[in-house]
């Protein structure tokens, strides 16, 4: 007979085994930690992680057919569509989403919320617009077109700046709800495939603003803006201004949750996490997958920080355990 799984009755810790190898894919977001972490958990288990950053449609796709290990998603799946996919979820990390842009000769560019939801609906079409002005006084911005920057996949950041953009615009945008391929219903467009595109294209053209996961713009020496938070702040991007929005989030089942627009005078507006998805069924694949996460969880909080993903808090990593117990790690008592 079988009892609910605890803590105490899990092994998550992977021995040394030469030869194995884990299969991931999906959020290009989440990529540079993962591909860190599986760097450090080679070296001490021999264990290969190999990880592709295939933007996170692609992830849960690629999951869902059974053909990687475990997909990660910057999007959530809802608990029916867990049920019906047969998958497990839980959260690996958060992250900030940033606006970066190519202005040469203008350093820290600040945006008020107005001034975003402006771009974004396209009301906004020039460098110096009154709006982009009003918080720029002593700069001197070009009179030319603004070209946003997309993501052409389906992609998990684009559904955490989508998150962003409906809940500070409202009824402002063409699109009603988050999504991972909007219809951005913009003339001064241009679209990119995964961080790593749309990081190439603010670097390369001139007058470009795009979204892009924060250690992307760091690795890439991109500007980024100074963003007003819902409290009014103006605040910019760092790994404790990404902290800041996990204090007040609610998970629920399946750990799904919205990190985006939460309160706080010092919390970024843009702040997203990423999900691994799990086959529920591969209980021995899902072993191997839990151990390099418990490894990430116990042992590489300190990469994290230095990538600036914000850690998940101690209390939602026991949860998971908790989860990974109940649904992978089954003992007969």
């Amino acid at each position: 007979m079988y009892k609910r799984a605890t803590l105490v009755g899990c092994l998550f810790t992977a021995s040394v085994a030469i030869g194995i190898e884990v299969n991931g894919a999906g959020s290009s977001a989440i990529a540079p930690l993962i591909q860190a972490w599986a760097k450090e958990y080679y070296k001490e288990t021999g264990i290969k992680v190999n990880y592709q950053a295939v933007g996170s449609g692609s992830g849960i796709r690629m999951v869902s057919q059974r053909m990687v290990d475990f997909g990660a998603t910057d999007a959530p799946l809802k608990p029916n569509q867990l049920e019906k996919k047969n998958l497990l979820q839980f959260p690996i990390a958060a992250f900030g989403a940033v606006f970066a842009y190519n202005l040469p000769n203008v350093d820290g560019l600040k945006l008020s919320t107005r001034a975003v939801c402006g771009i974004f609906s396209g009301k906004i079409k020039y460098w110096d617009d009154p709006l982009i002005l009003e918080t720029n006084p002593g700069k001197t911005l070009p009179h030319i077109p603004i070209l946003v920057v997309v993501r052409a996949d389906k992609s998990g950041t684009t559904y955490t700046v989508t998150s962003y953009l409906v809940k500070a615009c409202k009824e402002e945008l063409p699109f009603k709800k988050p999504s991972k391929k909007p219809r951005w219903g913009l003339s001064n467009l241009v679209a990119a495939k995964g961080n790593a595109g749309v990081a190439a294209v603010i670097q390369k053209k001139f007058g470009t603003i795009g979204y892009v996961e924060y250690t992307y713009a760091v690795k890439g020496g991109l500007k980024v803006t100074t963003l007003q938070n819902r409290d009014g702040n103006y605040v910019k991007p760092s790994l404790e201004s990404f902290q800041a929005a996990l204090k007040n989030v609610h998970w629920g089942e399946g750990f799904y949750a919205d990190l985006t627009y939460q309160p706080g005078s010092n919390t970024w507006p843009i702040v997203g996490a990423t999900w691994a998805l799990l086959p529920l069924e591969k209980k021995e694949r899902n072993k191997l997958v839990a151990q390099f996460f418990h490894w990430g969880f116990s042992k590489g909080d300190e990469k994290a920080k230095e990538l600036y993903y914000a850690p998940l808090p101690k209390d939602v990593v026991n949860k998971v355990k908790v989860t990974w117990c109940d649904s992978i790690y089954l003992y007969n008592y």
